[in-house]
């Protein structure tokens, strides 16, 4: 390795949090250790912000990164253009740079048909001519926005077939994350609940005697009678626990027992009448309840920490030469 007297970077501890937004990856933050760096070589053509084996970052593409950010983002820490913000940016474009020569040495990637199918994806319902008036205001063409996420799914890919698979999680580890924090899984008194709501106090009444009296089955009930979107599924609004719902609701539904059915309950949307399905008292969530969200933030903390590895270990076997000069 031959270091000259151009100007390289140092290493960064941390990335500003609004970085994270820039590169759709769970972890494009600085890694750790020693960087090859190579003496500054003048060369024809474009002015380089660096070289990364045999593709060139041009001073052109880190100016757009950093005027995307500066539109992006109104509250800044820094200039925009400052020094360490560009340094800081760069490195972030050769790691990212690094992920997709390595996705397209092992063959990762997305047919012509698969990648249609997935920008059409990420559109949603919107038009390309709307999208492109969006992208406008932050400084971003269609065209940078697709190959952008077209790329961020060739990382996805590499990630998911290369760091994914090596990634082991046993059921102790997640016993001993489960009872180093209690405290994360206890939770307060809830209750499960059926509605019907109606426009006038007159129709809830006679729905209420449906109930009531006749004994009719609520959930066909709310089916036939409800105004709510939940009237689909019988009227079912799910688990809540008290401070989730209004406060009608809750002085209520947390007075009922099971099958009770409550007494017509005014709120702004209009007739409410409640029913109490199923009651779950305070108390600590099991641990098998809680086992596939500790399985996931496990999960994730591993694959944060092998994919910092993974680009530290192609950073290092890679031919990298820094040429950003102060600005």
């Amino acid at each position: 390795m031959v270091v000259s007297n151009a100007m390289f970077f140092k290493h960064k501890s941390r990335i500003r949090p609004f970085l994270s937004t820039l590169f759709s990856l769970v972890v494009l933050v600085t890694a750790s250790g020693c960087t090859k760096e190579v003496a500054q070589v003048e060369a024809p053509g474009p002015a380089l912000a660096a070289r990364v084996n045999d593709d060139e970052i041009t001073r052109e593409a880190l100016d757009r990164e950093l005027d995307r950010i500066d539109q992006s983002f109104p509250v800044k820490t820094e200039e925009a253009g400052s020094a360490p913000l560009a340094e800081e940016v760069l490195r972030q474009m050769i790691r990212r740079r690094l992920l997709l020569q390595e996705a397209a040495a092992q063959k990762i990637g997305l047919s012509p048909e698969a990648a249609q199918r997935f920008v059409s994806e990420r559109k949603g319902g919107i038009s390309k001519e709307d999208l492109e008036a969006r992208l406008k205001s932050t400084g971003t063409t269609y065209k940078e926005w697709e190959r952008r996420i077209l790329d961020d799914r060739r990382i996805d890919l590499l990630i998911e077939q290369v760091i994914d698979p090596a990634i082991q999680i046993t059921d102790e580890e997640l016993r001993e994350l489960y009872e180093s924090n209690g405290e994360s899984f206890q939770m307060p008194a809830r209750v499960k609940v059926r509605q019907i709501v109606v426009a006038k106090e007159e129709d809830a009444d006679r729905v209420r005697k449906r109930l009531h009296l006749h004994e009719e089955d609520f959930a066909q009930v709310a089916a036939e009678s409800s105004l709510s979107p939940d009237a689909a599924q019988g009227g079912d609004i799910g688990i809540f626990a008290p401070g989730q719902m209004p406060p009608e609701f809750d002085q209520v539904c947390f007075s009922l027992e099971i099958g009770e059915i409550s007494p017509v309950v005014r709120s702004d949307y209009g007739y409410h009448i409640f029913r109490v399905d199923k009651r779950f008292p305070a108390g600590r969530i099991p641990f098998e309840e809680a086992r596939e969200n500790l399985y996931n933030q496990l999960f994730l903390q591993r694959r944060e920490e092998a994919l910092l590895q993974y680009q530290q270990e192609l950073w290092d076997r890679s031919e990298i030469t820094l040429l950003l000069e102060g600005r």
